[in-house]
């Protein structure tokens, strides 16, 4: 069990844990110089049953909420220490306020220093301790009095931590390992190590996970779980990781607010976020500065209320965050806000997404998406947007920002629901417009395109969502015979090609003109002289024509009917049978149409495979 100190600064927190554990956690040599925690410290006991113990102490001088929220980020127990002699003071409200805020389930109060403070000043600070803790999710919480120095209540505390133990629920590792590193160091012989709190998944000896945001790999060589030696490290636990990079690592390269994950989805300075404002805050507006906490990370950055302009104190509302760095989040992280000045704590948000839009934040279906994510209910969450996306549901992408694998989030498909190739996932209900959307489409452009054959898919695929889902949707109504594919084309059943109405009368007019001269008709420029029509107009007429074998272009730029070429052909045979072999000049005296023409229709034919050339003869094939 994880627990971590909370309250006041000089409330006695760093004395408890020297109580509780025997070790000083201030240890710097300012801490012990001015007899102020200033950063973390941390310590570890077992208790009489074999529990183990760890206490993160932390500061509670205003001036260090940031290593304050670091250190009670993750915990399972909050230790709230409060004075006898002082009594109830702002940081004791404060911290109180970011241990719920920061999602902590459960609290022991540790009423400290009562060796300064008489019986009735005890049940005075007891009382108001009990009123502050009556409006919180830590009502009823046990008040333990005790003195570090004289040891009176320690036993008692002991106890009551040690039950606390005994009834917390182990945690089932979910999803990628993430661990918050809030220190780094190293270790002689050992090499770089880094320390935090598990929040998700688990880790062995040996695995390879990612440095977060700079995503450079790196290797476990070592772990220790509540400092002692270890194999894994599962969610809840506290961890040191021996890690080594594939390039040389230093510890100036890894910071407090950095994580270890196996999930490889990037970080993002954009993401979006219920929030919840305290009472005790004024109004959130539109794009207001604030100090933002993660984990253990901090940097600033600005709010973008969604809807409304601004959030009132007490209440909650869909925002954008835009930080100023990079932070790698995943749904359901818990967020931090303070003010600009960090003075004051605002309120806390949760992570809905993490692929925020630079543009388009605030729209209807963009909000909409938002609302239906609860990070408490995955599977119902998945419903929803299976509903609000026609187009389907990119898994991969959601999967990362879920902190799941695509198989794991494959795994909470409602049921009826539709999975792609592994990347898709579609409700059953969409399924149908899509295949009736596909087979408009294709009306549509037989209408418009009549001489050709088919689609390609590519085309197609702009009228949907994605590649994918198009590729689905025809090889769908490909089963159900509501479509043909002609090789990389698609098309409905029965569809033939045919020409345009200004095809079909250019093909008209020129039809008669080629058959006058069928061995030897006109190119194309004179030919639309003749028709005095455009010669490019009219060579796209014939070029559809050519498509559908109303025509054949055996010549770069002449057209010939089908019994033109068929006479051609007939003069070669009765050639081939004469001479056996036959040369260019042979075939153009037995056709008459000259010798540039008679090359080109020899080598249409050669390309046919009709004719074999060798030197300047050439043979009929058989």
């Amino acid at each position: 069990m994880i627990i971590a100190t909370a309250g006041h600064v000089d409330h006695g927190k760093t004395a408890l844990v020297k109580a509780l554990t025997g070790v000083d956690t201030d240890r710097l040599e300012e801490e012990r110089r001015r007899g102020l925690s200033i950063n973390l410290g941390f310590a570890y006991a077992s208790t009489d049953a074999g529990k183990r113990l760890g206490f993160v102490d932390v500061p509670g001088h205003i001036r260090f909420i940031a290593n304050m929220v670091a250190g009670v980020a993750g915990i399972d127990l909050a230790l709230l220490a409060v004075a006898a002699d002082d009594g109830v003071m702002p940081q004791t409200i404060e911290h109180l306020d970011i241990l719920q805020l920061l999602g902590v389930g459960k609290a022991l109060v540790a009423l400290t220093k009562i060796d300064r403070a008489s019986p009735a000043r005890q049940e005075e600070v007891a009382q108001a301790i009990q009123a502050l803790l009556a409006g919180s999710r830590f009502r009823g919480a046990a008040i333990l009095p005790v003195s570090a120095i004289t040891g009176e209540g320690m036993e008692a505390l002991q106890q009551a931590l040690a039950a606390a133990a005994k009834t917390l629920e182990s945690r089932r590792p979910r999803g990628h390992f993430r661990l918050a590193i809030d220190r780094r160091f190293t270790v002689k012989g050992a090499g770089l190590v880094v320390t935090g709190s598990v929040f998700a998944g688990q880790v062995n000896l040996g695995d390879e996970l990612l440095l977060a945001p700079q995503m450079q790999p790196v290797k476990v060589r070592g772990l220790r779980v509540q400092d002692q030696a270890a194999e894994t490290a599962a969610q809840g636990d506290r961890a040191a990781v021996n890690i080594a990079g594939q390039a040389q690592l230093r510890p100036a390269d890894i910071h407090r607010g950095d994580w270890l994950t196996a999930n490889p989805a990037p970080a993002s300075s954009r993401f979006d976020a219920r929030l919840r404002l305290l009472a005790s805050a004024g109004p959130l507006r539109h794009w207001t500065p604030v100090h933002l906490h993660t984990a253990a990370s901090h940097t600033t950055a600005r709010v973008a209320v969604l809807e409304g302009g601004a959030i009132q104190p007490g209440e909650e509302g869909l925002v954008q965050i835009q930080a100023a760095k990079p932070v790698s989040l995943c749904l359901g992280d818990l967020l931090l806000l303070r003010d600009q000045a960090a003075l004051q704590t605002l309120g806390g948000a949760t992570v809905l997404a993490v692929d925020s839009p630079a543009r388009g934040r605030a729209r209807p279906a963009r909000l909409a998406w938002l609302k239906a994510l609860d990070p408490d209910d995955l599977p119902a969450s998945l419903a929803r947007l299976l509903q609000l996306q026609s187009g389907g549901v990119a898994l991969e992408p959601l999967a990362q920002a879920w902190n799941l694998s695509t198989e794991a989030l494959a795994g909470l498909l409602p049921a009826g629901a539709i999975s792609i190739q592994g990347e898709l996932a579609l409700a059953a209900e969409h399924l149908e417009p899509h295949l009736d959307a596909a087979q408009a489409a294709l009306r549509q452009w037989h209408a418009e395109n009549p001489g050709k054959p088919g689609l390609p898919l590519g085309q197609l695929a702009r009228h949907f969502p994605s590649a994918t889902l198009a590729e689905f949707v025809m090889e769908k109504l490909l089963e159900r015979k509501a479509v043909a594919r002609k090789g990389s084309l698609w098309a409905l059943p029965g569809h033939a090609a045919s020409l345009s109405k200004r095809e079909a009368a250019l093909f008209a007019k020129a039809e008669p003109l080629l058959a006058a001269r069928p061995s030897r008709p006109p190119v194309v420029h004179e030919l639309a002289a003749a028709m005095k029509v455009p010669p490019q107009e009219l060579g796209r007429a014939l070029e559809a024509a050519t498509k559908l074998g109303l025509l054949l272009r055996p010549a770069r730029n002449r057209y010939y009917l089908p019994e033109g070429m068929a006479s051609l052909r007939a003069s070669l045979e009765a050639l081939a049978a004469a001479k056996g072999s036959f040369t260019v000049q042979d075939f153009r005296d037995a056709t008459g149409i000259g010798r540039n023409l008679s090359i080109e229709i020899l080598e249409h034919f050669d390309s046919a495979g009709l004719t074999r050339r060798s030197g300047d003869a050439r043979r009929l094939v058989p």
